[in-house]
């Protein structure tokens, strides 16, 4: 039996998903890291890195184009962190680390002038 033979709705499936994978460089409070940004939306991504960043924290995502052409950086917060452990071909161990963002408007500077007294 379907959902639809339930009288349910259909799911809808992700809209507006990238399923690509692009090489990402991060940058944030802990420092610089670069990673693999896979399942990108219009409301954030998935990244697999090596340095997980701390949840809550601000992270600057930047594409790089393989052949030196134009950069996008974009902004985000860490949503998630994850660990995953797999079995390869050959029964070896093998794991993933990675990290959901949330895509966010970037942190404006104070707009206080230097040397102003309050």
């Amino acid at each position: 039996m379907s959902r639809t033979d339930k009288g349910l709705p259909e799911k809808p499936g992700p809209v507006g998903r990238f399923d690509k994978a692009f090489p990402v460089f991060l940058e944030g409070e802990g420092g610089v890291a670069s990673g693999v940004g896979r399942h990108i939306t219009d409301a954030g991504m998935f990244i697999e890195t090596r340095e997980p960043f701390a949840l809550g924290s601000r992270v600057r995502v930047t594409f790089a184009s393989p052949h030196g052409g134009a950069e996008l950086t974009l902004e985000g917060e860490v949503r998630y962190q994850c660990y995953i452990n797999f079995a390869r071909a050959d029964s070896s161990r093998a794991g993933m680390r990675g990290i959901g963002l949330k895509f966010v408007a970037p942190q404006q500077p104070s707009k206080a002038p230097r040397g102003a007294v309050h």
